[in-house]
């Protein structure tokens, strides 16, 4: 028994019989206080047989709180009549002797065990120890606890440990308690349930201390937060240190008022991934747990990952403002164009009745210019407006950027320098050109915002007949000969642990309510909707450039059908350690008209199996060792709630060397013989039946 748990013991009994104390951590104290509330008139023994122990059935059998008082030597001071009934010997017998040598007397086995407990400076050890009875092994819990000038004891039985628990174990340890037989089996179904529900469901459910940390958290919290679960049970900061910084304060708003509310408050915030730095939004239910005086002893919590729920209702809001301010600035251009063709016509017949020398002439020609400027202006916004998202045709790339460059002009500061260097030639895609237009521009745009006292921002396009294999890219390199579009800028930069981040939605480095975290997210959207990609090169302080590759046009695709009804596209994530065999797997699955996505390392892969939208066909794990990581997480995924296929490529090694029962779990297995159509064959038809 801990010093703690035996003041609040003494402290309870003491309020009950309204006698007033005032307990001191030592051993004297606490024997004071026992031996004075068990005189205590009306006090019986069942009611204070919580504090000395009970059910104790013998020397060789069960004990439920055996207690002992040692000196700073270790050697018996007092001991509980549960623990003298175990040992079988008296008072006399055992006070002075060494704690030590009278437990190696009793657990022989555990020689070892206790010598390290003796040895421990730790102020709490908690060991399990146990003595073989005839055939069977009979199992205790040893707690040693340091207390003011003395040493407290505490040995209590306990169950078998669970694989050792077999049907039988277990009804021959209970066969004569039926009592205890049938509570352990309801706790067993309990046990069974809870796990069920904790492995099941697909958020977290924890019990919290008033000071954060875990009594208990499922194991989903690590996927979350990257905070091992073993932190979470002993570090008070994890929590605040995993909650989004911006949503700090509303998260303590929040946990006070749950306090005074008796059913408990849902709220939504954001969490931070310590180990990758992604943002996930969750919906958290919170119930405090108070004493009869009001004292907070915890919170039940569960939180429900609503990531891609908020990804869609950031969307649909979006598009309901961009329709409804459509319809604003259509009507305000339209008026606005009336406005400038009058001014424009009256310039332009007041101009021709005066002479060049006249001194109004210069300023009419002012007038007529920048009027008719103005006109085309609203015309081009007109036109952004009135385009439909959805709707492909062939677009010159170099149009697009050379009108979207002039509009630029209009909406980024004069302290930032534009220029551009495009391709001599036409460079014909086949896109959804009003979509484009609002990549580049919310592009450009966040450009100029990573330039706040000034810069360059550069639009280039170029062609190329090779893949010159970008780094940080994101969705499938395209058929050769593909575009490419570079907006560059002279800002800040991004810190290279942010690379792989910035295309996840959610994902910024601006300060609070100054970026959704959706715009690179989006751009990466729409290239691979176009079977493109988008790649990131940045360094802090010298800039960042953004590239999107998209195939160039060979006039065949309206006749393909190739628009976002494709039916026999399937999205495949090839998992496994980066090298030339990863590279290459991927650029035939994306030669045969797959959509791949990689991951080089299991985080990673666990992240875009959890939030990639829409899902993956199929996740590929390349194996190229029979004690490769990547079998464990075939595993993972088989248990988890990935509705797609499995599939396991065997390289570097033979298949008789990996475990048959990870095999066992994938859907298609590929080794090192199968040449490369079979392969292609096997999967389409894996993906079609």
């Amino acid at each position: 028994m801990t010093v703690e748990y035996s003041k609040q013991l003494c402290l309870k009994v003491a309020n009950r019989l309204e006698y007033p104390v005032n307990i001191h951590e030592s051993a004297d104290s606490i024997r004071k206080y026992t031996e004075m509330m068990s005189s205590m008139s009306g006090f019986s023994d069942d009611t204070f047989g919580f504090f000395r122990g009970g059910g104790v059935r013998g020397h060789d059998s069960w004990i439920e709180e055996g207690q002992a008082v040692l000196s700073e030597g270790g050697d018996f001071q007092e001991l509980n009549e549960p623990l003298l009934f175990w040992f079988g010997k008296s008072i006399s017998d055992l006070c002075g002797m060494n704690w030590l040598d009278a437990f190696v007397t009793q657990f022989p086995e555990c020689t070892d065990v206790l010598h390290g407990v003796a040895l421990s400076e730790e102020v709490f050890e908690n060991v399990t120890v146990w003595r073989t009875i005839g055939e069977r092994r009979q199992w205790y819990r040893l707690e040693r606890v340091l207390g003011v000038g003395c040493i407290f004891l505490s040995l209590r039985s306990i169950l078998p440990p669970s694989a050792d628990l077999a049907e039988a174990a277990w009804d021959e340890y209970l066969e004569n308690e039926p009592a205890r037989r049938d509570m352990f089996m309801r706790l067993m179904r309990s046990e069974a349930q809870l796990d069920n529900l904790v492995s099941r469901w697909p958020g977290v459910i924890f019990s919290q201390r008033p000071d954060y940390s875990m009594y208990f958290a499922s194991a989903k919290i690590e996927e979350i937060t990257g905070i091992p679960l073993d932190e979470w049970s002993v570090a008070t900061n994890a929590f605040w240190n995993s909650v989004h910084e911006s949503d700090a304060e509303h998260v303590r708003l929040h946990i006070k008022r749950c306090i005074n509310s008796r059913d408990g408050l849902t709220a939504n915030y954001r969490v931070r991934n310590r180990r990758t730095g992604r943002v996930a939004y969750l919906m958290e239910h919170r119930q405090a747990i108070k004493s009869e005086t009001g004292l907070v002893l915890g919170y039940e919590c569960v939180w429900l990952n609503i990531t891609r729920q908020t990804i869609a209702e950031k969307r649909l809001t979006s598009a309901a403002w961009k329709e409804t301010l459509a319809v604003i600035t259509m009507g305000l251009a339209h008026d606005f164009s009336n406005i400038m063709a009058g001014i424009h016509a009256l310039s332009e017949s007041f101009l021709s009745q005066v002479k060049e020398n006249d001194p109004f002439y210069e300023g009419l020609t002012m007038i007529k210019r920048h009027s008719f400027l103005a006109t085309q202006l609203v015309q081009r916004i007109m036109t952004l407006y009135r385009g439909k998202t959805g709707e492909r045709n062939y677009h010159d790339l170099n149009e697009i950027v050379i009108d979207l460059k002039e509009l630029s002009h209009k909406v980024i500061p004069r302290r930032i320098e534009m220029e551009m260097a495009l391709e001599k030639r036409q460079l014909p895609l086949y896109v959804d050109a009003v979509e484009m237009r609002q990549v580049i521009l919310n592009l450009a745009l966040n450009a100029a915002e990573a330039m706040p006292m000034g810069g360059k921002l550069s639009f280039s396009t170029s062609v190329h007949d090779k893949n010159p294999r970008p780094k940080n890219i994101q969705g499938r390199f395209p058929r050769t000969p593909a575009l490419c579009l570079e907006v560059r800028d002279t800002g800040c930069g991004i810190s290279d642990r942010f690379l792989d981040l910035v295309f996840d939605p959610f994902f910024t480095t601006k300060t609070t309510h100054k970026g959704s975290g959706l715009g690179l997210y989006n751009a990466r959207l729409f290239v691979e909707k176009h079977h493109g990609a988008i790649s990131v090169s940045s360094k802090p302080g010298d800039g960042t450039s953004i590239c999107m590759w998209l195939p160039e046009a060979d006039f065949t695709e309206q006749e393909r059908g190739m628009d976002d009804g494709e039916t026999h596209r399937y999205k495949l994530l090839v998992a496994g350690q980066a090298g030339r065999f990863a590279d290459a797997q991927a650029e035939l699955y994306r030669e045969n008209g797959m959509h791949v996505v990689t991951a080089d390392n299991i985080d990673k892969a666990r992240d875009l199996i959890s939030f990639e939208d829409p899902a993956f066909s199929a996740v590929l794990i390349l194996v190229e060792s029979s004690n490769s990581k990547w079998l464990n997480f075939i595993s993972e995924i088989n248990a988890g709630d990935f509705s797609g296929k499995i599939i396991t490529h065997i390289a570097g090694c033979n298949q008789d060397e990996i475990d048959a029962t990870a095999l066992g779990r994938s859907d298609l297995v590929i080794t090192q013989d199968d040449s490369e159509k079979n392969v292609i064959d096997n999967m389409r038809n894996l993906f079609e039946t």
